[in-house]
Order: structure tokens, then sequence, then C-alpha cells
């Protein structure tokens, strides 16, 4: 599977200019706060609209300027796992992984049986009936990702994922997120601005800079010449 991004989007202090194919697996985007990384993410999601430029998925287009297309998020296929999690206060764990299911107008039998799976999964099936405000900050992010994998995406976006957490835990779902995204085998792009938390969890790097694109090892070359 091949995501294709070649977008601008004119912003406050600069112009985002995205041109990148991202393949099967995990690409990490990483860079300094205000620098476009979430903003890239949005486009490719649809919660914001690019100025001019495409996003296709395998061929398909999700957004092309010339041709005045532009799904919206929920035709794309695309599971993004926001920085605060998004879950909704009000729903249970178990109605918050649901939600998107029956947005889909699964069937009831089909609902239950891949929340139970979700729930299994991720290993929050004891906090099925809890609220958000019941939980601790890595449980929060297992449901979220519960909630996403359970939508069945054909991409993932993972905005900071690990970054309101403490160290300790934050290795311990590292290494839940590894394997999560090795199982995936679809494209997925992962934000963050922890060089370290990247070059573990992804097999491709860039690096954005004021709204600029580029392979990590392409921006250390030049650094390294400074």
């Amino acid at each position: 599977m091949e995501l294709e991004i070649r977008i601008r989007k004119n912003l406050k202090e600069f112009t985002l200019k995205a041109d990148f194919v991202i393949h099967d697996g995990c690409t990490g985007l990483m860079g300094p706060s205000g620098s476009g990384k979430s903003m890239t993410l949005k486009c490719i999601a649809g919660i914001e609209t690019p100025d001019e430029g495409r996003i296709l998925l395998d061929g398909k287009s999700l957004f092309d300027s010339g041709k005045k297309i532009n799904l919206p998020p929920q035709k794309r296929k695309i599971g993004y796992l926001f920085q605060g999690y998004a879950l909704f206060p009000n729903m249970t764990v178990e109605e918050n992984v649901q939600c998107g299911l029956k947005a889909k107008k699964m069937p009831k039998g089909q609902i239950k049986e891949c929340v139970e799976k979700m729930l299994e999964r991720f290993q929050i099936r004891e906090l099925a009936k809890r609220y958000p405000r019941q939980l601790s900050g890595g449980q929060k992010q297992r449901t979220a990702i519960a909630r996403l994998m359970a939508y069945e995406p054909e991409v993932i976006l993972l905005d900071e994922p690990l970054s309101a957490l403490d160290e300790e835990l934050r290795e311990e779902l590292q290494q839940e997120l590894s394997q999560m995204l090795a199982d995936f085998q679809k494209p997925s792009v992962l934000v963050s601005h922890d060089a370290e938390e990247v070059r573990r969890l992804c097999q491709k790097q860039y690096t954005i800079r004021e709204g600029r694109i580029q392979p990590y090892a392409d921006f250390l070359q030049k650094k390294g010449r400074l």
C-alpha cells in the first residue's frame, strides 16, 4: 500500500510544503514544536484542508485541489491517535472503543465481537465500564489505540502518542506500540520530537523545519557540514 502526500498549506509563519511517499511500515516525522508536524497529519486525515496539491492512497484521491476532491475524514479510512487521546468523557472504555464501529453501522453482534477482541488485545478488559476520568495516562492511551484499531484503518497517524507519559510507562508502551505497528503492516506515520523514539519505532525517518520536510539522513548530513 502507498500513501502519497504532495501538498501546500499557507500558515501564519510559513508555508507548509509536504512532499513525500509512505509505504507499508512506520515512517517517523520529527521536528520542534510549531514546525508543521501535526498540521501535516491533520491534512492527511482530512481535519485540515491544504491550499493546493494532492493526497493519494493506493492511487485513490483523498484530496486533489485540481480535481476539487476532498473526502471527509470518515471516508478516508485513516486512524488518528491524538496527543491528548480525545476519548469521549461521557462514554465508558467499552463505549469509546465501539463508537467508530457504530458509525460504520456494523451489526450489533459483530460490534460486540470486535470490541471484546480489542479489550483483550490491549489489556483493558477489566476497565470496560470505567470512564476516562477514572483511567491513568497509560490506560487512556490503550483505550484510544483500541478504538483506533477496532475501526480497521488503512493508515495510522500517531501524534506524539507517548509524550504525556512518565519514563517507565513510556518504555513499556513503546514496546507495545512497536508490536502493534509491526502487526499492522500498512502505512503509519509517527510524529515525535524524540529522535530515539522515532529510531526505535520507525523504518523511515523525516525531519521538518518551518514546514519543509526532508529525509532525516539528509538533515544530519547538512548539519555535519556546519
